[in-house]
């Protein structure tokens, strides 16, 4: 026989079928899995942040109605109403309805800490805590216009506060 006999009888070469990508490998429903299991850690992750901070929302807006009330309102009324929103914000983060009874001294001790904690250290002045817990009783005296100042500062003090905390 000649090579080009023996050439003829060979036959074509045939190619493999192509491998289709169904059904998926094991390590492509692993990650598959994985991956989903990402997503919804970070929608719950998301989530629960979005809850957790949900009251600095709502205490920006109670801020900020106070604001634009402070300059029509005695001070007094003013430093009533932040102390409301200051409770109420305690209670929440506490989670703790015994903080509502604190006045005087126990008040003061629980604002310093409270509003100067680890994450705000130093943000209030002893003045100011000080016009919180005992600003509400003076009378209004003749240098109400340094009142509404001061109030004024703590009032932008506070909305800092909210932002850090």
């Amino acid at each position: 026989m000649t090579p080009e006999e023996l050439l003829s009888q060979l036959q074509d070469i045939h190619e493999p079928a192509t491998i289709g990508f169904w059904p998926l490998a094991p390590g492509w429903w692993v990650l598959i899995i994985m991956a989903i299991c990402f997503i919804i850690l970070i929608a719950y992750l998301c989530r629960r942040h979005i809850k957790n901070n949900s009251w600095k929302k709502e205490a920006a807006k109670t801020l900020a109605e106070l604001k634009k009330q402070a300059s029509e309102q005695e001070y007094q009324r003013t430093l009533f109403q932040v102390n409301q929103l200051l409770k109420q914000v305690a209670m929440y983060k506490h989670n703790d309805t015994s903080i509502k009874a604190l006045t005087g001294e126990a008040w003061y001790t629980f604002l310093a800490a409270f509003l100067n904690g680890p994450h705000t250290p130093n943000m209030f002045t002893k003045a100011q805590l000080t016009l919180l817990t005992e600003g509400l009783y003076k009378q209004a005296a003749d240098s109400n216009q340094s009142m509404n100042t001061e109030v004024t500062q703590l009032l932008k003090t506070l909305n800092e506060w909210i932002k850090e905390a």
